[in-house]
């Protein structure tokens, strides 16, 4: 849930700081009134060089669909309707559902042929060239007509889309095209002078810089495989530790002989359902993945009583979850499950976190020796212990 709503926050708060921004926008500075014409392609200009230099094309192709009414330069409410919004709307919930494909390659240029195609094809409508005379017709005798209809349908339809895939899977992309979204519907039935339409457009533009921003970080301090915290983010935790915590290393038992029968692939699998439980049971520690089969997990302050029974908690959910690999003696597929060893140590006042981070590390291979699948704890350093007393 904290995930979840984690993603969605700053993308609201930029919509609403944008409709905000755009109610009071005369009452800007001459210069500043001067300058916002241009604010909308410095900024579209910006996304589109961090979308090339993190190779996110899905972001390349949103940003030129949002350039639209701005080069369009004609951009009233028919128009909107027909020839941008339904065809934004759809697009911006097309591209929540397509995968990562790169910034400039036949993926993105088929997406952006395909974006035109749609674009053209409402210009063609609305300019007359095109003509379906039926959609012109009542809708069941109302005073609205088909055409509305539809359009509106494929509008309420990506909305709901976009938000239900939202909010099950709390992904940031989708949260910030949701926002998008309704900036759109903003713009096409709310804005009265051009003035809030580049301030509404350049808050737009600022939202998906921001996306790339938390992208440049997720890449930087996420592992992609685990979607846990990476061994960098470990590093930074472990340099602003308060004074009692303690540090958890796991390990996957006889993980090699499990590659050697299933392949890596299979592997792969494997470390991704650990850290599910990693993640979900360690909690009030978090979980990094620490390399290899290796995590670590660090507790901190009052954590520190309950800092066993929840590495028991760990273990035992780990030994009790089956995966589904492909065995290739077999050549089926079966449900197995692994254990993980446990080592935890407690840091000692003065103790440098690198040496607490040894003795878990001393701890592990205690259970390791022991048997496995067991946890095992750190006694405090004699010449700490000493000082101490």
């Amino acid at each position: 849930m904290s995930e979840r709503l984690s993603s969605f926050l700053v993308p609201c708060f930029v919509l609403l700081l944008s409709v905000y921004a755009s109610l009071y926008v005369n009452l800007l500075p001459p210069l500043w009134i001067n300058v916002l014409p241009f604010l909308p392609l410095i900024l579209a200009g910006v996304a589109v060089f961090l979308a090339w230099h993190f190779n996110k094309g899905r972001v390349l192709i949103l940003v030129l669909l949002l350039l639209i009414p701005k080069l369009y330069g004609n951009f009233n409410q028919d128009a909107s309707l027909t020839a941008y919004l339904v065809v934004s709307c759809f697009c911006i919930a097309l591209l929540s559902f397509l995968p990562e494909r790169g910034f400039f390659n036949r993926f993105a240029i088929n997406r952006m042929l395909f974006v035109v195609m749609l674009v053209c094809w409402c210009y063609a409508i609305e300019r007359g060239w095109v003509s379906f005379a039926f959609l012109d017709s009542a809708f069941f005798g109302l005073s609205v007509s088909w055409s509305s209809v539809l359009l509106w349908s494929v509008v309420v339809l990506s909305l709901s889309a976009v938000g239900l895939a939202w909010w099950l899977t709390g992904d940031v992309f989708r949260a910030s095209g949701l926002m998008s979204i309704v900036s759109l519907l903003i713009i096409s039935y709310s804005v009265t002078s051009d003035d809030q339409f580049d301030a509404l457009l350049s808050a737009q533009f600022l939202l998906w810089i921001w996306f790339l921003l938390l992208e440049s970080h997720r890449m930087a301090y996420m592992d992609d495989l685990t979607q846990l915290p990476s061994r960098r983010a470990l590093n930074e935790q472990l340099v602003g530790l308060p004074k009692q915590y303690a540090i958890a290393m796991v390990d996957v038992d006889h993980f090699k002989a499990f590659n050697d029968t299933y392949g890596h692939d299979m592997g792969d699998k494997v470390l991704k359902s650990v850290a599910a439980q990693l993640k979900r049971y360690s909690v009030p520690g978090k979980a990094f993945r620490y390399g290899g089969e290796e995590f670590t997990i660090v507790f901190r302050g009052r954590q520190l009583d309950e800092a066993e029974d929840i590495l028991e908690l760990v273990r035992h959910s780990i030994e009790e979850t089956f995966v589904e690999v492909f065995d290739p003696k077999k050549k089926q597929e079966v449900e197995i499950n692994v254990t993980a060893s446990f080592g935890v140590a407690f840091a000692s006042l003065g103790e440098p976190a690198s040496d607490v981070l040894k003795r878990a590390d001393e701890a592990l291979y205690q259970s390791k020796k022991k048997g496995r699948n067991r946890v095992s704890a750190s006694f405090e350093p004699k010449k700490l212990a000493s000082k101490s007393r």
